[in-house]
Order: C-alpha cells, then structure tokens, then sequence
C-alpha cells in the first residue's frame, strides 16, 4: 500500500430495538467478523438492546460480549447513551442522565467494557458536551456524523484533531469534521466513502492521517462498508490514540457550530416537542421535591419510581422520534410513542411530587383550630424568591372572597378567579386563588387561608386595593396596567400589541406603527403573505387584577381561527401569551418550494428551512438589531449570524431556541427576550425583527412528505423587555422561574407544626441547583454557573452531615470540601464555579432533626420573632 494515499475508516453499527435490530442481525454480524480478520467495529446501540439481545440470541449476546473483553481492540463500544438523543433540542439534565443511564446499563452486561471515546452515527451533541464527557471519564470525542445527517453536521475544521473546548473552558481530544469534507447529500458525506480523491484533497489541507467513518444501521446485511486497498479499518479509540497526530489547536466550538435542522413548526413535531419538554421539567421537579422530603418528612425516598420516570423520559427524547416523528403507523409511530412515553413520565412524576410534598404536611394533634386551612408553597430553586404562585382551590358554602394571610396573620395581597359559581346566589364553589408568595430557598412557607361568607364580606372589610393591575376597554382597545407596563391592543387590528410602555422608566418599548405580537406567515395556496391584522379578533376580560390582569382574543388567521391570551401581572417581569389555532382543513403555510417525490431523499432546499416564511408571532423592538444571544444545555451563545435566512441543506444557519433567546443593543442598553415552552426556530435580522415560529405546514421532503397543518395547534411563550445584557438583566433566572414554578398545595393549617423550612441555600443567583437526588443515606446536588463570569459563592447546607465532598457528575468522589459548621448544626462552604461551569456536591449522611429548628419555624415563633423586630 503507498502510504501516500492510505486512509482510515471508522465502521460499526448504530441503532438498538427501538429503531432496528431484527432476529439474526447480530449473528450476521459476528459471522461477517470471524470472516474478515481486518474488519474492526465501533458500536453505538441503544443499551436497553443488550437485554433484548440476551434473551433473544444468547450466543450472539456471548460473543459480543467475548469480543468487548478481547485485547485485540478489534470492537470498542462508543457514546453509550440511553436513547441517542440529538443533546441541542433536551435540556442539560438530560443530556446528564442520558450518559449515567446508558453506561450503568452497559456496566451491568460488560463489567470489563470500557467506554470512554463519544461518538455517534447522527449530530448528538451539544456544545457544552466536553465538561460532561470528561466529568464522566470519557478521553475522547468525535464531531463527524458522515453516514446520517439527516439532523444536521457539525461546522468543520481542517485538522485531523483539536483539542474541542466547552463553554466552561474544559476540553476534551476530539476528531472533527474536516472543513474540506463535502455533504454528497442530506444523508451523507464524503468522508462516508474515502474515495481517493478525498483523500488527497485531506492531505494537501494537512490532514497527514485522513479518517472516514459509517455506523451502519444495525439490521443491514453485515459487510465491511468499505473494500478499497488503501483503507485501514481502525477504532475512534485506536485511531486518536495511536495513529492521529495529537491535537495542537483549541478549537472554540459553540451551539452554532451544531448546523442541525428539524421541520419546526410542523403539527406533529410541535406537539412532541412540547409533550417532551412538559415531562423533562415535571421529572426534575418531582426529584427535587422527592430529595426534600425525604430528609426533612416522613417520605421514603422512591429511588426506583425514579428511575423509571427518568427512563421513559430519556426514551422519548431518541433522536428517531424526532427525525421520524411522523413516519410508522399506529402504536409503532415514533410521535405516538414518544408521546405515551413522556406522558408516563409526567404521570408518574406528578404522583411522586404530590407525594413528596404531603410528605413534609404534619397534620394536626388536636382540635384547636378545626375548619382552618392553608398552602403550603414549596420552592425548588437555590434562592429565596418572591413571586405570584397560582392554585385550584375548592370553596366553602356561600365564600364570596378567600383572603391570604402569612403565619403572623397579615394580609397578602390576593386575587380569585371563580371556575364554578353558584347561579343561586353568586357564591364561589372554587376557583383560582393567586397571592404573592414569599419563599425560602429550597423549602417551603404556609400561608392561612379564611373564606368569607357572602353576609360575612362587608363586614369583613375587603383586602386593600393596590390597583397594581387593570383592564380598560375602550371600543376596540384595550389597554392593560400592570406596576411594570402599560400594554394597548388593538382589536380592529388582529389584536396587535401597538403600545409596550415601560412605566419604571418612563420610556416606549415598542416603535410607534411597529405591530408587536404581529401573526404573519405565507399562505401557499393563495400565494401571498397574511397578517393576523386583516381581521379584528374579539376581546374577553379573563381576569382584571388586583395582582393579574388576561386578557382573551379570538380572531381569524386568514381562514383560521385562533384563540390568544395575554396575562401581564404585579411585579411580573415578563408578559406571558397563550396561542391556540384551530385548522378545520388542510392549511400550508410556508415557502412555497415542491419537489417531486422522487427527489425528497437528494433536494437540498426545504420549505422548513426558510423560517421567516412560517407562521410567526413577531416582535419589533424599539430599539436596533443589536446582538442577539441564545441559550442551550448549560451554555449561552452569542449569535455570529447577521441573519437566519437559509434555504438549502448545505447552507444551515443554527436558529433553533431551546428555552430562550435574547437580542440587545448595547447603544440603548435595551433588550427584548423571548421565552417558549418547547424547542423550535426563530427568524431574525436582514430587515426582519425577531420573530418565534408558532406553526409551518408544506412539503418537508424524506421522512415527512407533505405535511399540512390541521386540527388544533398550541404553545405558551413569553417575552421580557430588559435592561442590560442579558446575564446582568437576569434572563436565565426568570427562565428557571418560568419553566420551574412555586408548587403550591392545600393543608390543613396548625400553629404548632412548622410553617417554613429551608434546606439548602446559594448565596448568588446566577448559581443554579439543577438537579437534587438522594444516594442512599447521601444528598447530590448539581448546580450550574449560568453566568458569563466565573462566580465565587456559598453554599449552605441546614442540615447536619458527616462532610461534603466534590463528586463527578456521576457521584464519583473527586475531593473532600473544606466547610464551616453553622451555629444551628449545619454546614457552609466557599466555591467557585467557572462561567457555565458545572459542580455536583456529595453531602454525605444528611440528618435533619425534626425537634430542632434547622432552618423552619412554626408559627408561634414566627409571630414572636416578627413582634420584636417590629
């Protein structure tokens, strides 16, 4: 072989029985092994498969297994996560667990195997993947994806290696896509074939060892892909490792280097996306709570309702139920199963959270106060917050009002909603109670609740009006004051948003004659653009204050009609919209680009692409384009685009939002940012404001063909006007706000039995507790430096412990922590954490004494300790 022209390839399998792995498959693998001394295999299946495969096909499952623990190195099993899930459309707990889940499974079939090279078969990365990967023991990682792409590749650089480094500065060996490595279609590269003009095109560009790579689908009739002379079959591990040249340069890879693309908007994989989401934050929540109680309650820690809650949830973020979401019928449809997935998720998370939370309710011992009921409101964040927190309450015989008052009797302010009056008398049977809700971190305060009869009101005396927000209408305008903002709709006009007034700082937030909240999109059947404002909508009062104001909208989309509301509260930040359409027929909007069927696997332009043609809500801020950030799994990206507009395979520009995005002109020192409630695409720049797609429905070529819009279509977003940049206006905090609530529930109330409680504390907001589990008699805590600086903190444990340690992200002991003992018993120590640094914290046997004080009070104590101080 003339060295000049020799090659290397990385082949292998990819897949699992989720997406393919038929009776047999494995034994033709092994076979096709044994017959062909030279073939070597990287393997990134599903873990649930091996258990499949043991059951199935024992001897198969053996000589995997044999072949795994061979020091030939002739196999080496790569990425090991749970569901192979794209890491840019989840968030990053997930991406945590997904790596934890998977090897622990793999541990359990190969206890010798190891996997410490990450590399997969479609784009499942994110940028913040290098501190996760070395945190848990991986040495290598691998940026191509050459066989599939259908999802998108990574931006290239010529190199054979780089070192690839993470938001937080960690980095890890990585092998890139080469820059020079040409995309031969939506599916592959050249880098998928090595044919020998490639590969002497990588050698003019310095790439001495040029490397090529295809994880077939597990199912295929086994072969090696490749047959060429000049080609070297090698392992991910064995290539970097001894054959690549070791990496020289740092390579700066951020989320827009991740060129990935779905058909966003598209009816099916709107609805997953948001069913998804829902579950992510519902399983998050319910293990928090389920940590809390179980060291401060009487609650017997659910480990393995757990593990299944976080199982079916990394199930339905396989990255096959979102490239394929609509392919399959019936219980076999990758929505549909996705869809049952994260719904057994939420269920069983919301039975544990409610669990969780009467775990930590003493009843009452005696009849002092018999009939008095309260709400408990538990916070599930590092840092004491106070903000309006809604619940579902049920009302007494004749209630006219529900009045809040805190543990030392005070009135809070409060609003109630009726759902269900009498038609007798007007009296409330329930409704949605709203107050202000003053909570410690990682904890919980009551509040009493008295229910005023109807003859009872007057001579109550009603709570103090604050007018801190109203609604006004005037003929066709309404206008909304909250103590922030004075918003005015224009019902004439589609129910556009024509004046955003900022009332702290006296000053327009939006341009006179700039619709804001504008609905456009381009109707392919009638081949032009639309405007929710050709129709005046009908306006509804929801709720007019004292602390919320909503206000509803019924319009009509060209033929479509939807349902908006927009709820503005006291204190509230941000101003919350809820769209709901309803497509009685087939409905297309978008580009309007057709290809023939024939011509859906090869076309590289897509209707979906070309976002700003998609149905969008808009939002033109008073101020310049300015820079516009975005966030991702633990990270934040300044955009380099200076605008999303793309519409060919080839040319993707990275415009996906996972929670939020933000633009901010430093001129003004203004911003406008935009919140959702599941991963989707925006538009912006080149003339056109920000916009946040709400639906698109047009030919989305293989895997989706035509896909019309119909039936009903919802999301929830939000936007928050700001000063500063968006890490010192706190975006990311009232992110966490938005997508983890204060959870409120009913008790029975008692002054003898604690009324707060606060378990663990940070001392600076940017510091996030992203997730909080119990390990056996320990406490692991994660938290995430949010921030774009590196922040010393503390952290602060009320709790009794025998240490704290600094652990993997996997729990594995890293070092012991130096801490101070608090006077009640429990633990502070000092930290600091680099800009989206990540730290997981070993608080090892936690004891909470229940007799002692230990951060909660009861109500007795609160009245005396709030009589001195005043």
């Amino acid at each position: 072989m003339d060295p000049s022209k020799k090659a290397y390839f990385v082949d292998g399998y990819h897949g699992g029985i989720k997406g393919h792995m038929p009776l047999g498959s494995w034994a033709d693998v092994i076979r096709r092994l044994e017959q062909n001394p030279d073939w070597k295999l990287s393997l990134d299946i599903e873990p649930i498969s091996w258990e499949a495969l043991r059951r199935t096909d024992p001897r198969s499952y053996d000589a995997i297994k044999q072949h795994l623990q061979s020091h030939a190195g002739r196999v080496e099993m790569v990425a090991g996560s749970y569901a192979q899930p794209y890491g840019w459309v989840i968030g990053g707990e997930s991406n945590i667990r997904q790596l934890i889940r998977g090897r622990e499974i793999i541990r359990e079939h190969f206890p010798e195997t190891v996997v410490d090279t990450y590399a997969s078969q479609e784009p499942c990365w994110s940028s913040s993947y290098p501190q996760i990967l070395r945190s848990l023991g991986y040495k290598r990682a691998v940026l191509k994806n050459p066989g599939t792409g259908w999802g998108g590749y990574a931006s290239g650089i010529n190199h054979e290696t780089v070192l690839w480094v993470g938001p937080d500065g960690t980095s890890i060996p990585c092998v890139p896509r080469y820059e020079c490595e040409e995309l031969l279609n939506c599916w592959e590269s050249e880098a998928g074939y090595m044919k020998p003009e490639f590969v002497e095109k990588c050698k003019a560009y310095g790439i001495a060892h040029p490397a090529g790579s295809f994880l077939q689908d597990l199912g295929w009739m086994a072969r090696p892909w490749l047959n060429e002379d000049y080609i070297q079959y090698t392992t991910w591990r064995e290539y970097i490792e001894e054959i690549a040249a070791k990496p020289a340069e740092a390579w700066y890879f951020t989320q827009e280097d991740i060129r990935c693309t779905l058909p966003w908007g598209e009816g099916t994989l709107q609805r997953m996306s948001r069913e998804v989401r829902a579950a992510e934050q519902a399983v998050v929540s319910a293990e928090k709570l389920a940590s809390l109680s179980s060291v401060t309650g009487n609650f017997a820690y659910p480990k393995e309702k757990l593990r299944e809650a976080w199982d079916q949830l990394l199930l339905s973020q396989h990255h096959d139920a979102w490239i394929c979401a609509t392919t399959r019928t019936g219980r076999e449809k990758w929505a549909w199963q996705a869809g049952t997935q994260s719904w057994l998720a939420e269920e069983i998370a919301g039975d544990i959270r409610f669990r969780a939370m009467s775990g930590m309710v003493q009843e009452p011992q005696d009849e002092i106060e018999p009939q008095t009921y309260g709400v408990r409101v538990f916070n599930t964040s590092g840092i004491a917050r106070k903000e309006l927190t809604e619940i579902e309450v049920p009302g007494a015989g004749g209630t006219a009002w529900i009045r809040v008052l805190d543990v030392g009797g005070r009135v809070v302010p409060s609003q109630l909603v009726p759902t269900r009056v009498s038609q007798e008398d007007g009296s409330v049977f329930a409704g949605k109670l709203l107050f202000e809700a003053e909570t410690p971190a990682m904890g919980y305060r009551d509040y009493r609740l008295e229910y005023v009869k109807r003859e009872d009101a007057e001579a109550a005396g009603k709570q103090p009006e604050d007018n801190a927000a109203s609604v006004q209408i005037h003929g066709d305008y309404a206008i909304l004051t909250t103590d922030l903002y004075r918003i005015g709709i224009d019902a004439k006009r589609g129910g556009v948003i024509t004046e955003l007034y900022d009332l702290m700082n006296n000053r327009p937030l939006i341009a006179p004659g700039n619709p804001f909240n504008e609905l456009t999109g381009y109707l392919m059947e009638e081949a032009r653009w639309a405007s929710s404002m050709e129709s005046p909508v009908a306006l509804k009062v929801v709720e007019n204050g004292p602390l919320r104001v909503t206000v509803e909208m019924n319009g009509q989309f060209a033929d479509t009609g939807f349902v908006m509301t927009l709820s503005a509260a006291k204190g509230w930040r941000r101003i919350d919209f809820h769209a709901r359409f309803l497509y009685e027929r087939d409905t297309w909007i978008g580009d309007p680009w057709e290809m023939a069927p024939e011509n859906r696997s090869t076309e590289r332009r897509k209707s979906h692409h070309n976002t700003r043609y998609k149905l969008q809500a808009r939002f033109p801020a008073a101020f310049g384009e300015g820079k516009l950030y975005k966030n991702s799994a633990f990270d934040v990206t300044e955009s380099r685009h200076s605008d999303t507009r793309y519409e060919r395979w080839d040319e993707i520009k990275h415009n996906i939002i996972l929670n939020w995005v933000d633009i901010y002109d430093e001129q003004s020192n203004r911003g406008l940012a935009i919140f959702s409630d599941h991963t989707t695409d925006y538009s912006h720049g080149g003339h056109d404001p920000l916009a946040l797609t709400l639906g698109w429905g047009a030919e989305g070529g293989f895997w989706w063909g035509k896909r019309p819009l119909r039936d009903a279509q919802e999301m929830r977003y939000a936007i928050l006007p700001h000063e500063d940049r968006w890490d010192r206006a706190g975006i990311a905090q009232e992110s966490e706000r938005w997508t983890q609530p204060l959870q409120p529930m009913l008790i029975r109330w008692s002054n003898r039995t604690p009324k707060s409680l606060s378990l663990l504390q940070v001392s600076v907001p940017s510091i996030e507790i992203i997730s909080f589990q119990r390990d056996g008699e320990d406490l692991l805590v994660r938290l995430y430096n949010s921030g774009t600086e590196d922040s010393a903190f503390s952290f602060v444990v009320k709790a009794e412990s025998s240490g704290i340690s600094a652990v993997e992200l996997d729990g594995k002991h890293k070092e012991r922590l130096q801490h101070s003992r608090l006077p009640n018993g429990g633990s502070e120590v000092g930290m600091t954490l680099p800009r989206h640094g990540l730290a997981t914290l070993r608080i090892s046997d936690i004891r909470y004494n229940k007799d002692e004080t230990m951060g909660c009070e009861t109500g007795i104590e609160y009245e005396k300790r709030n009589s001195v101080s005043d």
